[in-house]
């Protein structure tokens, strides 16, 4: 009922300030791992860009600041709905790095664009109606769904694979969908980011720099408490091998707790991200996370495994793309024997060939140009 109460306000606040145009423009932030892509995009509109940022992304928010960006802190709520949705409204363009359920109730004029510039390359997970909670969901929410997905004019994608995924998890158009390449996803084609994020890891993890790094990187289970297969102690690593797992930062503590059981196994490298750790692994064991497209796009990527121990429970509960082992980066494992076996297995190297050209085929360093290029041509 108070999501319903409060889309009726956003609709009403929206609706009184659509008679007011501006040319400035929206960036609404839950993600901190866009930030080149918002320089850029200031840099291509200037003092133009405002960017609306939720807690979540707080400290990359900051990082903004030296570029001189405008930054506003924002959640649901009466305030934000009377000075925020006005501005929203009479935006040129409001950028969306997620789903955002009050834009359901913006008004949105002919010409102003609602552009998606989605937190993954790629889809391994089911969502919108894909999603088995969706149909569980009452006909309010999902007319609410709907009513978000139809407010984007343009889905940024890497690929025509993913606009195909979006149009059908979204029930929108094809011709919505913009194949420019996924900007966040240009870092991993640039030389000098690699490099010194290698350098960087190496200088304070040297016992990693002449190991072959084994990334554990598994999907955040939303509500679950994540734990690995009793059999994992018999996991077997070459004398040349070290396990690193990074779990989601919200299960820091989990994977401490997993470190105290196997602590002659599992390295913890805490103070790097996922997309870092990436630039030094020569193997991902990974299952259901997008984080299987970032790292096919690396030099370093030799063998992607995926160890879907928990396979039938996760495609009930959250959903898969129907066709994921169709296309999938690597072989799938259900035990640790067979992960074993798949760790002391040369990789395939025409199977990451065919996933790249499937998934990142714009996604070669140049998506940030092409999509600054293709909204703002006079601009470039």
């Amino acid at each position: 009922m108070k999501k319903t109460v409060y889309l009726w306000l956003v609709k009403l606040i929206s609706w009184f300030a659509q008679f007011r145009q501006t040319d400035t423009i929206i960036y609404l932030m839950s993600f901190a791992d866009n930030l080149d892509f918002i320089e850029q995009l200031h840099q291509t509109v200037g003092d133009r860009l405002v960017v609306y940022y939720l807690s979540s992304a707080q400290s990359g928010a900051a990082q903004l600041l030296p570029a001189d960006i405008t930054i506003r802190p924002f959640h649901d709520s009466i305030r934000f709905a009377m000075t925020g949705v006005p501005v929203l409204t009479c935006a040129a363009d409001i950028y969306c790095d997620n789903y955002y359920a009050f834009t359901a109730g913006l008004k949105r004029r002919q010409g102003q664009r609602i552009i998606q510039l989605w937190h993954a390359s790629g889809a391994v997970k089911a969502f919108g109606w894909h999603d088995p909670a969706t149909l569980k969901r009452s006909p309010a929410d999902q007319k609410r769904f709907q009513a978000v997905y139809d407010q984007i004019t343009d889905y940024v994608v890497g690929s025509t694979k993913m606009g195909q995924v979006f149009a059908a998890n979204y029930h929108v158009p094809q011709q919505r969908m913009r194949v420019l390449g996924y900007p966040r996803s240009d870092r991993y084609c640039q030389s000098a980011w690699v490099s010194a994020t290698r350098q960087a890891i190496f200088q304070q993890h040297p016992a990693l720099r002449d190991r072959e790094v084994v990334l554990y990187a598994p999907t955040y289970r939303a509500g679950v408490t994540f734990d690995l297969p009793a059999d994992f102690a018999t996991l077997k690593l070459k004398a040349t091998q070290v396990l690193v797992i990074k779990l989601h930062p919200h299960l820091a503590a989990q994977a401490q707790q997993l470190y105290q059981r196997y602590p002659n196994l599992i390295t913890l490298v805490p103070e790097f991200s996922t997309d870092e750790l990436l630039t030094v692994t020569t193997t991902l064991i990974s299952d259901y996370s997008s984080v299987i497209f970032d790292y096919a796009l690396l030099p370093n990527c030799q063998k992607i495994i995926l160890f879907t121990f928990d396979w039938a429970s996760y495609r009930r509960a959250v959903g898969l793309q129907a066709d994921f082992k169709q296309w999938a980066p690597g072989p799938f494992v259900t035990t640790t024997a067979e992960l074993n076996q798949e760790l002391a297995t040369p990789a395939k190297a025409n199977q990451l060939t065919s996933f790249n050209q499937l998934w990142n085929t714009q996604n070669d360093g140049q998506a940030t140009k092409r999509t600054l290029a293709y909204f703002y041509p006079q601009s470039r």
